[in-house]
């Protein structure tokens, strides 16, 4: 029996045992993540993190480029969480969606990371999110593998951090590359193939090939794990967390509402019951006013 708390709930907290105990989830993924997932899930939980072989989650896009993505990240998570469900008979499932470039809102680039979890019994699906400014490295246009090419391997992080080999846009000619000679063959191919007798090196940002990568993955699925834990103080649903934040801030030189945070709020995966956390600080600084500082 364990004690679930649930953050920021008037409720008081109820003593359950566990759902996820001593169950197996299908993870949706051919990359190699249940390395990362699957720790947190069996510490946190006691649950199985199980992955079908030769998945074929390239179907809902590849960052190789082969397949495009046509959805929404949390689509396309569902979709891979879903088939390994599919595949596997459970009712439980979990898989996870990247996306790099310009993070919305903010306009810089960076790394997005979603997770999502399925859970057809109970009938709920929980989604948790990281963001981190900077991506693994830029692009590079080569004609043979020389000085700049080594500069830019030192500078991605190679071999830890693999890259792919291209003629031009479309399908590279080569993935996954972390040696030497692996790499010269596949710079001659791509050089021989492209229309203007360059390659195109860039990371390879699939999941067991990016180190970095593979730091958010191990963060994000302690992060729901820990979340999953958390049952509802209403109906005991798994899942209780943050589901939104309230702006409107006030600021403390005027008054006036900002765009800054001034609670967060929690929700259940499964039924309605919520509740509002107010964060530590009640004012705003003026910078954030829309009077003080348009």
């Amino acid at each position: 029996m364990l004690d679930l708390p649930s953050p920021g709930a008037t409720a008081p907290v109820r003593r359950v045992a566990h759902p996820y105990r001593g169950t197996a989830v299908a993870l949706g993924s051919r990359h190699g993540k249940g390395d990362q997932l699957g720790p947190p899930f069996a510490q946190v939980l006691g649950a199985r993190v199980l992955t079908p072989p030769d998945l074929d989650t390239d179907r809902f896009g590849a960052f190789t480029g082969e397949v495009p993505r046509t959805t929404t990240p949390r689509e396309a998570a569902r979709g891979k969480a879903r088939l390994a469900m599919q595949v596997t008979g459970s009712p439980r499932g979990l898989a996870t969606e990247a996306s790099y470039g310009p993070l919305a809102g903010v306009g810089v680039p960076g790394h997005e990371e979603l997770v999502l979890f399925l859970d057809e019994d109970l009938g709920i699906e929980v989604v948790e999110v990281r963001r981190r400014l900077g991506l693994p490295g830029g692009s590079l246009r080569v004609r043979e593998h020389g000085a700049d090419v080594d500069r830019y391997l030192t500078s991605v992080g190679w071999p830890a951090q693999a890259v792919v080999v291209r003629a031009g846009p479309g399908a590279p000619v080569a993935k996954g590359v972390t040696d030497a000679d692996g790499l010269r063959d596949a710079i001659a191919a791509a050089t021989r193939d492209s229309a203007d007798g360059h390659a195109v090196l860039e990371p390879d940002l699939r999941a067991h090939r990016c180190p970095g990568r593979r730091v958010v993955l191990a963060e994000l699925g302690g992060v729901l794990a820990r979340r999953l834990a958390t049952c509802c103080a209403a109906c005991g649903a798994p899942g209780w967390g943050r589901v939104g934040v309230e702006t409107g801030l006030p600021c403390r030189a005027c008054g006036t509402a900002t765009s800054s945070v001034r609670a967060d709020r929690y929700g259940c995966a499964r039924c309605a019951h919520a509740a509002v956390v107010p964060r530590a600080f009640d004012v705003a600084d003026p910078r954030w006013c829309p009077v003080c500082n348009p």
